[in-house]
């Protein structure tokens, strides 16, 4: 018997155990989180190694480079976006928009061309059977138009 009344103490009471996970998830997440201080000597070293790479960088000129550290560690670097890069990202952008119109209207043209001659087909068919039984009907009453 599943009345409403079960059905409402079944919903809640898996709404209760929901909300326990949940609490004990947040409670996880919160202790994964917690602030680490990093020690002085990390940091100087990675500031170290940033400042090699940028070096690296500079001296080898843009595009993208694999940049190999003195202690044997790697880095893939980009070249810094240059200032008309967002006008030349923008340009081709609109030209896709519009491109993209083009073909959406060329082609929705083209169905209305397909369906207009599919109709025109099918009228022409349907006035073709009905002339050829109307002549049919004529001829069986004696009346010949082929004259």
């Amino acid at each position: 018997m599943n009345g409403p009344e079960e059905n409402k103490r079944e919903k809640e009471m898996e709404f209760e155990f929901e909300d326990a996970r949940m609490q004990e998830f947040e409670q996880a997440l919160s202790r994964a989180m917690h602030r680490v201080e990093v020690r002085a000597e990390t940091t100087a070293k990675f500031l170290a190694l940033a400042e090699e790479a940028e070096r690296k960088r500079v001296r080898a000129g843009g595009g993208f480079r694999l940049i190999k550290f003195s202690n044997g560690g790697r880095v893939f670097a980009m070249p810094r976006p240059r200032a008309w890069m967002g006008g030349a990202i923008a340009a081709v952008l609109a030209l896709g928009v519009f491109f993209g119109t083009h073909v959406h209207e060329q082609h929705e043209q083209h169905q209305r061309r397909v369906m207009a001659e599919q109709q025109f087909e099918a009228a022409e068919r349907i006035t073709d059977e009905t002339l050829a039984r109307t002549r049919e009907q004529l001829q069986q009453r004696g009346i010949n138009l082929e004259q």
